[in-house]
């Protein structure tokens, strides 16, 4: 490992080296939020709200297949910054990246033919609306089959982190969304390629594929602290079994909000379609704040499984105190400039004054949610940067599974509108009283062991 990576992990202050590590993660988990946000704003500007409804149909898919990123990119990362603290000779660093690509590949192209094959059916369960059916599928067919490059690049950078290579990916990243911004007018509109919806589409995948390319160049450049050959298959089994131990946890916590947006669109669409717009344009929102937390957790990912295989309690303590300590902050910030600016933000994307008025109810019931979020996922991230999978796995579950998914399908039905503003809230508070409890041991670990 390069003296620059080993000095952020092990010497740097932790303000520097969180801020380093949270940066590029943050710019990481919300770009594909940037790029359904600027690509919600375009079509907003057509006045259709059939498009904007069409958009959120194939969303719980595009989860499905993202889960593959999440799940070995996080469970490649944590054993690799495991190894990487614990001195490790570099045939095993390279085995490890290169069984986390193979993987990647494998399980990314099943997710997408599988995608293929539902999409159609999926989209006529969900709705009868002959507009928005029309729409769905031509972007839908778009989205799912270059969620391939999203997933190569999402976890390319989970292991360059983990290497250190923190501006890289980051400067990447930057360029695509501008790529993202500047080619939607251009494939959407008359005085372009005026292919409307499927130009939206068409514009995302030129920027994922951007990345893809840059992402696996790095891989293969030497300049790093890791190395892959692209094309180089193969998987060692012991390294596929400690990937899975914490990205199981992870794809299941992915795909369970798939499914659950599956049932929350068959929900929504019980309303009118500006319900269905309105609350699309909130829950955006709403994904964007989780993803900036969610972004930041994952940059002290690699951190806190560096020093945990180092064995340096001290400095995973105090990353952990101050990581809850600034996103908390950022959580309470954020619930004050929502319920001022709320209207003025939502009124952005949405395509009219019904979906707007919508759209503002979902994001300021989900303000309920915002202080508790950080401690969640800080909390989520800790058991799998020490590899604590079992504990990981069960929290996963409960989240979606045993929370989210009975409260989406029961309050709609006693409270209206209402059950569908306010189902995440509820989930997320029972959640993080379940974090507690299941980390309740690791805490105690880094605690007493924090002055040794």
């Amino acid at each position: 490992m390069g003296k620059e990576s080993t000095y952020l992990f092990e010497k740097e202050s932790i303000s520097k080296a969180m801020i380093a590590l949270a940066v590029p993660a943050i710019l990481v988990s919300v770009v594909e939020l940037i790029y359904s946000m600027v690509n919600q704003y375009f079509v907003a500007q057509l006045k259709n709200s059939a498009m904007i409804a069409a958009m959120s149909t194939s969303t719980s898919l595009d989860i499905l297949i993202d889960s593959v990123g999440v799940c070995i990119g996080i469970g490649g990362a944590s054993y690799l910054g495991r190894i990487l603290g614990a001195k490790s000779d570099e045939k095993a660093v390279y085995e490890t990246v290169r069984t986390s690509m193979t993987l990647c590949i494998l399980m990314t192209l099943v997710h997408m033919l599988l995608g293929l094959a539902v999409l159609k059916p999926y989209i006529y369960w969900q709705t009868e609306d002959p507009e928005v059916i029309s729409y769905a599928v031509s972007y839908g067919a778009i989205q799912i089959v270059t969620m391939v490059l999203y997933v190569i690049r999402t976890t390319c950078v989970h292991l360059l982190r983990a290497g250190g290579d923190i501006r890289y990916p980051t400067n990447i990243i930057t360029i695509s969304v501008w790529i993202n911004i500047l080619l939607d007018p251009l494939f959407m509109f008359e005085w372009g390629l005026n292919l409307g919806i499927v130009g939206v589409a068409l514009a995302t995948a030129v920027a994922r594929a951007f990345t893809a390319v840059c992402c696996l160049r790095r891989l293969h450049s030497h300049k790093t602290a890791i190395y892959w050959k692209p094309l180089d298959l193969h998987m060692d089994k012991e390294i596929v079994k400690e990937i899975l131990k914490v990205g199981a946890s992870c794809y299941v916590r992915n795909v369970l909000p798939g499914l659950s947006s599956a049932i929350y669109n068959k929900q929504v669409f019980r309303f009118s379609t500006d319900f269905v717009a309105g609350c699309a344009v909130g829950k955006n929102a709403a994904y964007f704040l989780n993803f900036f937390i969610q972004g930041a957790a994952n940059g002290y990912l690699p951190f806190a499984s560096y020093n945990y295989g180092a064995k340096n309690h001290k400095r995973l303590y105090q990353s952990m105190v101050w990581s809850l300590s600034v996103l908390t902050a950022y959580s309470l910030v954020t619930d004050v400039l929502l319920w001022r600016y709320a209207p003025a933000y939502i009124g952005l994307f949405a395509a009219n004054a019904a979906s707007v008025t919508y759209g503002v109810k979902y994001i300021l019931a989900y303000t309920l949610s915002l202080p508790v979020y950080a401690t969640y996922y800080i909390l989520t991230v800790s058991l799998q940067a020490s590899g604590k999978g079992r504990e990981s796995m069960i929290l996963s579950v409960s989240r979606q599974g045993l929370f989210y998914m009975p409260l989406i399908l029961l309050l709609p039905k006693w409270t209206g509108e209402k059950g569908i503003y306010l189902t995440q809230p509820l989930s997320d508070w029972l959640s993080v009283l379940l974090a507690l409890y299941l980390s309740w041991g690791l805490l105690k670990e880094i605690y007493e062991r924090r002055t040794n």
